[in-house]
């Protein structure tokens, strides 16, 4: 937790500094699909990301929330994922088509309830993670069009969920893949 803490106080310093003249905020929200790795199904990704990009690099804030990133059709099971992920973009925005790199870490909360016949069992972890993947922005100075492919690993997982009663649902690390596309308004 400490590690987390200092991360997002360093991620606040950043966004607070001031830019440089070439930089543009950017407000990106996004739809997507988490798939592969631990995935049981596709599942679909509500999203967005706020931060900066300059010519070279930038800086971003991610939030993603899938409502059923758990579960298949042989058990009643309720299963959410969000993703809140500090990440730095590599590339920069140079407007037409620009393409960038992005690495980053931060909260990976998984939150799930198996549907029972008497009760129903819930259990829910925050772990430390991370992501790594790439995309573009393509499109004008003032609206763009965002496509992202990342690659997501909660770092902390070996222990799994305990459900308690000696059930445990996941095991090892948890890991995904996850592809959006988006609008991005610049400023």
């Amino acid at each position: 937790m400490k590690r987390l803490t200092v991360f997002f106080l360093a991620a606040a310093a950043v966004l607070a500094a001031p830019a440089a003249a070439s930089a543009d905020g950017f407000l990106s929200p996004y739809v997507g699909v988490n798939f592969g790795g631990d995935t049981t199904k596709k599942s679909t990704v509500y999203g967005g990301a706020i931060g900066f990009v300059g010519a070279k690099a930038g800086f971003e804030v991610d939030f993603g929330y899938t409502p059923e990133f758990f579960g298949d059709d042989t058990l009643d099971v309720d299963g959410k994922l969000v993703t809140v992920m500090g990440n730095v973009l590599f590339g920069g925005k140079r407007g037409g088509f620009s393409p960038y790199f992005a690495l980053g870490g931060g909260l990976i909360r998984t939150d799930i309830t198996v549907i029972g016949d008497v009760a129903d069992l819930e259990a829910a972890k925050n772990s430390f993670g991370g992501n790594v993947g790439g995309g573009f922005f393509a499109g004008g100075k003032s609206v763009t069009v965002r496509a992202d492919v990342r690659y997501f690993r909660a770092f902390n997982f070996d222990d799994g969920l305990d459900f308690g009663l000696n059930l445990d649902v996941i095991k090892g690390t948890l890991r995904f893949w996850r592809g959006t596309v988006g609008v991005g308004f610049m400023w």
